[in-house]
Formats: structure tokens, sequence, C-alpha cells
């Protein structure tokens, strides 16, 4: 007997997020290929971006089932609701790697300065 993947991710919130972030992570790296091609980004941001959007994709996924499921209701209900929270999951996991990335680089930049403070304070 074949092992089916989809069935088996399927069982738990936490293996349809897994779903979710397999099906994101193939469109932002369909996506990023393209840029890459065109040269608008170079094989570090292609992998990071790619990440991230898998990421995002299976927060917003798995939130989106464990919501669905909270709710219940009809085939219209469900599907607003699976709609309405994804996005919104997806919208805080953006919102929260905007705030990481700017953290990282202040903490970055202020190492980089200290680092040259202790270079002009050897020179003189």
């Amino acid at each position: 007997m074949s092992f089916n993947l989809a069935v088996y991710l399927a069982q738990s919130v936490g293996g349809v997020g897994v779903l979710g972030g397999v099906v994101g992570g193939a469109g932002a790296l369909a996506k990023n290929i393209q840029r890459k091609e065109k040269c608008e980004i170079d094989n570090r941001e292609m992998l990071a971006d790619t990440g991230k959007e898998a990421v995002g994709a299976g927060i917003a996924t798995a939130f989106s089932a464990f919501s669905a499921g909270v709710v219940g209701g009809g085939l219209v209900v469900s599907l607003g609701t699976a709609f309405i929270a994804g996005a919104v999951g997806k919208y805080a996991c953006d919102r929260g790697m905007e705030y990481l990335e700017r953290e990282f680089r202040k903490k970055r930049q202020s190492e980089l300065a200290h680092q040259m403070d202790e270079v002009y304070s050897s020179m003189a």
C-alpha cells in the first residue's frame, strides 16, 4: 500500500499547516525563480523570501483550519471563516517577520558601530 501524504497531514491542524507551508513555499519559489532570472534578487534573497513565505503560508493555513473547525457552520460560513482567518494569520505572520528583521538590523548596526568605535580607539 502506498503512502498518501495529503491524507496523513489532513488528520491534524498542524499537518494541514505543513501542507499549506509546502504549497505556499512552492508558489513563492516559482515566483522567486522568475525574479532571479530577471536579476531582481540573488540566491540568498531567493532562499530567504521562499522560507518566509512558506512559514507564513503554513501558519496561515493552520490558523485557517483551526478557526473553521471551531466556528463550524455550513459550507459558506466555514469557507468565509477559513478565508478571513487565513488572511489574519498571514498578516500577523508578515508583521511579525518585519518586526524581527527590523530588530535584527538594529542589533547588527549597533554591533558594527561598536566594532568601528573599537577600531578608531585602537588607532588613537
